[in-house]
């Protein structure tokens, strides 16, 4: 019942004015009609108005979300049974409670209004009432239209009407308690006389407008509420398709798009990408999704991902781990306990391929990237290849996998001439790498230590015969005999990046040099101005092994 008293609440206010109102005019006509009105009456109007507005507003109000075609699939004419599914849904106190709804009514009818005197007559209002109510629930998709309803309300009405009938019977002054006295002199009103059915319309036509107001707020708000989902789903799939489109944009510039023809060129390495960094296009590849080893160009991916972490200035110390490198491996001559700068370690790694650099530089950047200076050696070397793997990823990286952070070979660790023209490509980008990469010589200032290195890529150093002018790195390797190059060089205002894998010594800077003349004009092809047009990425190699 606590529901059902609590469903006027919105009603109230609406329900007041039109009483006081419609007292207002009633009491006007009991004054002309010169009317006595006990009051008893008057408290007992006033109750039976607040309980056709609590009827009404729990039963019958727009506000229940009316609707203008009915729902007869929530309709129950048989009888008894809705009774018994409401006990066994809600309990008997349910059906007691829908009872004594219009107990009240029988009570009050005719204690108030002699008319309303006889039995059939009070049972006629009350059931036509809740008649009309199922009818109107009709209406009400989220009420349902039961029979039984209409039959608790007449068994209601009765037992209302039953202790009017009590009341009389041992106190039979109440029948002239409640009834207004009217003069013999006056005819009674028209709006007095059916003052019962008129209180009964006006509490029906303010629910009917106080939920018509709350029904339309309801549907606006629920409108607002689509409207408002519906843009933030608007926003989210535009949004999700410019993430979309955004995401297939760097896809497709990470991509390595291939010239639609290539030269005849000789070269001797298993595996070679030429590749135009301003016109980001293959003008040259042999075997460059084969899988190789990458050897000390891994030391590429090694500074990349160092500088990811660490800031030049940063200043470290070589520990244990230098001892991990395996024997007979090029080293930059550091002992436990050196000490300097990220920037001085860097030119340790890159320019005489230090592998003792490679690992003092993986367990300092692996403990930063933990977050833990007590970490082992171990698990600081593992995070940091780890951050290298994730690297590898962003770079889109196809088929390459890197175990070790100096590149001495490993099981599972390989690479392809293409994937290093993308590692070369980024590192081309920064400004670091490609300073010390390109420089001949350079001189370690590290804090307990001052060492000059020189360059082990040849095509750098003048006095060599296999030096290229406009050559400005990046990277050699060497595993047994099989050698690779990553070589760079700015010719006509452009810059070049070759990745030349598994040749011999010589055959690597024979190669590059083949490649680098050849996109100068001046060797095999003789094509100082290249084709740029391109084809898919999935292009087959179009000059085949040699």
């Amino acid at each position: 019942m606590s529901n059902y008293f609590g469903s006027v609440t919105p009603y109230l206010l609406t329900g007041i004015v039109v009483y006081l109102i419609f007292r207002a005019f009633i009491w006007l006509m009991y004054y002309r009609g010169q009317m006595r009105v006990p009051i008893l009456h008057e408290a007992g109007f006033l109750l039976l108005a607040f309980w056709f507005l609590t009827l009404f507003s729990s039963s019958v109000t727009p506000a229940l979300e009316f609707s203008i075609k009915p729902t007869f699939p929530g309709t129950d004419l048989i009888p008894i049974k809705g009774m018994i599914d409401l006990a066994l849904d809600k309990g008997f106190g349910a059906v007691l409670g829908a009872a004594l709804k219009y107990v009240p009514l029988g009570f009050l009818i005719p204690f108030l209004f002699r008319r309303y005197r006889h039995f059939a007559k009070v049972l006629a209002l009350c059931g036509g009432t809740a008649l009309f109510i199922e009818v109107f629930q009709l209406f009400l998709p989220a009420v349902d239209c039961r029979l039984d309803d209409v039959i608790l309300a007449l068994l209601g009405t009765f037992i209302g009407y039953f202790l009017f009938c009590l009341l009389c019977r041992y106190f039979r002054e109440a029948e002239r308690m409640g009834t207004v006295k009217r003069s013999r002199r006056k005819n009674v009103p028209v709006p007095v006389r059916y003052e019962m059915e008129l209180l009964v319309l006006l509490m029906l036509l303010a629910v009917m407008g106080r939920g018509t107001q709350l029904e339309a707020a309801r549907v606006r708000e629920v409108k607002a509420a689509q409207e408002k989902q519906a843009e933030e789903e608007a926003a989210a799939a535009q949004a999700a398709a410019e993430a979309e489109a955004q995401r297939l944009a760097e896809e497709e510039a990470k991509k390595l798009k291939t010239a639609e023809s290539m030269p005849e060129l000789s070269v001797e390495s298993e595996a070679v990408c030429l590749f135009s960094i301003d016109d980001d296009l293959i003008l040259y590849e042999k075997n460059s999704t084969e899988q190789v080893t990458p050897a000390s160009t891994a030391k590429l991916m090694t500074a990349l991902t160092v500088l990811r972490y660490c800031s030049l200035d940063e200043t470290m110390t070589a520990g244990e781990e230098i001892q991990l490198i395996s024997e007979g491996a090029s080293t930059a001559s550091l002992e436990v306990g050196t000490s300097g700068k990220v920037e001085t370690f860097l030119g340790a790694l890159l320019v005489p391929s230090g592998n003792d650099a490679a690992y003092a530089l993986a367990n300092y950047a692996g403990h930063k990237i933990l977050g833990n200076e007590e970490a082992s050696t171990a698990d600081a070397v593992e995070a940091f290849m780890q951050a290298e793997a994730d690297l590898a990823e962003e770079l889109n990286l196809e088929n390459s996998s890197f175990v070790t952070p100096d590149g001495d070979q490993a099981d599972n660790q390989y690479t392809t001439a293409r994937d290093m023209v993308r590692i070369a490509r980024a590192c081309m980008e920064n400004e670091t790498i490609m300073r010390l990469c390109g420089a001949s010589t350079y001189r370690a200032l590290f804090d307990n230590k001052d060492v000059t290195y020189r360059n082990t890529n040849q095509l750098l150093q003048p006095s060599s015969d296999s030096y290229y002018e406009g050559a400005n790195g990046l990277k050699t390797g060497s595993y047994n005999d099989l050698k690779c190059l990553v070589a760079s060089a700015e010719i006509n205002g452009k810059s070049y990046v070759a990745a030349i894998m598994q040749g011999s010594d010589t055959g690597r800077y024979a190669d590059a040099k083949t490649l680098f003349d050849y996109v100068a004009g001046t060797g095999e092809g003789e094509e100082a101005s290249i084709d740029t047009s391109s084809s898919d990425e999935t292009a087959e190699d179009a000059s085949g092994e040699e």
